[in-house]
């Protein structure tokens, strides 16, 4: 049967075939990464991102394709993680563009929004690179853009014809992925979401292996395991000591209430009368929702007043108060009142108590396999009552959601000023906090900050996960690796081997004078003893002190200064 229009629930149905086709395909996208690291991330982070969208779009019936698309792009926005994330919430933020005033979309109409939103994704980088999925959606458009066809079957067929050839091409136009032996990561993932799309147009009912019935509205974040309950955890006469996070999505109903004229002040009254660590806002009909209270029902009650929910979540922090994050799910944190306040990220709870000890005020919890979305940077920026809002990314992975994520709250809350100073390591970020002065203006400290990030080399030492061959070095699956940034300098089968290699290939090194030395969740005190052996014996200019980071992937992390 031929298709030639698509209305909102066909593209609904599409977008939901699209995320499903990506989930079972994630472990694959991941472990295209260019270095022989465990911490690909690039398919989670898509399919994070997706499943941003289309929470909020699932159990809403829209008809028109402008209305449906308009949603979908706001919560891959708000949901958007990583690079690859950023990227894809922009594509499909310019897509929603290019279909403002559409009940429904005829090919030419869908090839046209498909052009709006690669030219949004290619603005959303700065030096965009080709031999990315920014090439693999541009040159599908190229193949559609002319093309005369009225059915989307054969718009389909031409469409994942070019981008799977464009995939393909790219490590001929990226040095970086032709040395490794692989296709770029972001790329395969954009691939795979049209993919999806196209079986679901024609008909092809995908098995969701991560999701168990996605499709109607459950499982959403599925592959996150729900949390085991330790029935030591409470008794008879226990006490609920740190009350409940509540998490919603509410759709203002007309019958209830005027949508145009619903002011959020109404619902954020409430909610700070029956709790605290309070997250909310408006987007058009939908109100999205955070907040720590002892009484979830009286909350739910109250704001069912003005619509009906789309999704819920309410957890019991008493039994999480172990392993809770910093930002989400803090322990009745109170809101920060200063002229400036500084944001950072990381991930171990080593990393996450030393950073604020050194003048971090908000962390938000995410580094390598785990970035945090646009939506947990705009959490962070509603505990915060400062003039300026300074945020350290620490990872290069992480930069873009957290410009994004300035963007998003500037556009809700004027006059407040955001700035993104650009430290692309943990090292990077814990030598910008170590430089400040709370006492100056934050145009010094971030002058300050950016200053020690460029006197600053970062030093990663890690596993490799499979043999790769470079120009002077045969990495083997197993052995210890040294990547300096973008470049792998060592690798031996012995860790402190590795790490004395990296040090000696760092630039520069015998004018440097300080390592601080994080170490992770798997370095012993017989490890730690071996390293300061080496660094003595072989860089005995060099100052030194250890610092229990408890992070993942790395066993050390380098701050080289």
């Amino acid at each position: 049967m031929s298709i030639t229009h698509l209305d909102g629930e066909a593209l609904k149905e599409a977008l939901v075939s699209g995320l499903i086709n990506l989930r079972n395909h994630k472990g694959e996208v991941d472990s295209l990464n260019v270095f022989p690291v465990p911490d690909g991330d690039t398919g989670t982070n898509m399919v994070m991102t997706m499943e941003g969208g289309i929470q909020v779009i699932a159990q809403d019936y829209q008809e028109r394709v402008e209305d449906l698309l308009k949603k979908f792009a706001r919560g891959v926005l708000l949901g958007a993680r990583g690079n690859s994330g950023v990227i894809l919430s922009q594509f499909f933020k310019g897509f929603a563009l290019g279909a403002e005033g559409k009940k429904t979309l005829t090919t030419s109409e869908f090839s046209t929004a498909f052009g709006r939103g690669v030219e949004k994704a290619y603005e959303s980088v700065i030096t965009p690179t080709e031999g990315t999925m920014l090439t693999v959606m541009r040159e599908g458009f190229e193949v559609i853009r002319d093309l005369s066809v009225t059915d989307f079957a054969e718009l389909f067929a031409a469409l994942m014809d070019e981008m799977r050839a464009s995939l393909a091409r790219t490590p001929d136009l990226l040095a970086v992925l032709k040395e490794a032996g692989v296709i770029d990561s972001g790329g395969a993932g954009f691939v795979y979401v049209f993919e999806g799309m196209e079986k679901a147009l024609l008909g092809e009912a995908l098995d969701d292996a991560g999701a168990g019935g996605l499709a109607g509205g459950a499982g959403f974040g599925a592959g996150h395991a729900p949390a085991k309950i330790d029935p030591a955890a409470f008794n008879a006469d226990s006490e609920l000591e740190y009350g409940y996070c509540t998490e919603f999505i509410l759709q203002l109903q007309n019958a209830k209430v005027d949508i145009a004229a619903f002011d959020i002040n109404t619902i954020i009254g409430y909610l700070e009368s029956v709790g605290d660590s309070i997250v909310a806002v408006k987007d058009d009909d939908l109100v999205k929702v955070h907040v720590h209270s002892f009484k979830p029902g009286d909350i739910l009650n109250y704001c069912q007043q003005f619509g009906e929910y789309i999704s819920l979540k309410i957890e019991n922090m008493s039994l999480q108060h172990n392993e809770t994050l910093i930002v989400k799910g803090e322990e009745k944190p109170e809101m920060i009142r200063k002229e400036t306040a500084i944001i950072a990220c990381v991930s171990g709870r080593g990393l996450e108590k030393y950073f604020r000890e050194i003048g971090a005020d908000v962390i938000v919890k995410g580094g390598q396999t785990s970035n945090p979305s646009t939506e947990d940077f705009v959490e962070a920026f509603h505990r915060i009552d400062a003039q300026t809002i300074i945020i350290l990314p620490c990872n290069s992975n992480i930069v873009i959601a957290a410009e994004q994520a300035a963007k998003v709250y500037g556009g809700d809350v004027p006059g407040v000023r955001i700035e993104v100073v650009k430290a692309k390591s943990v090292a990077e970020g814990y030598s910008a906090l170590s430089m400040i002065d709370s006492s100056q203006s934050a145009d010094r400290i971030i002058s300050d900050m950016n200053g020690a990030i460029e006197n600053v080399s970062t030093g990663l030492i890690t596993k490799a996960i499979r043999d790769v061959d470079y120009t002077e070095l045969a990495v083997k699956e197993g052995d210890y690796i040294g990547l300096d940034g973008d470049e792998v300098l060592s690798d031996s089968p012995n860790l402190i081997e590795a790490c004395r290699g990296l040090l000696e290939k760092t630039a520069g090194i015998e004018d440097k004078a300080v390592v601080a030395v994080f170490y992770g969740k798997s370095v012993d005190q017989e490890v730690r003893d071996a390293f300061e052996k080496m660094i003595t014996e072989h860089f005995p200019w060099l100052e030194y002190g250890f610092i229990d980071g408890g992070q993942d992937v790395y066993d050390f992390i380098l701050a080289i200064e």
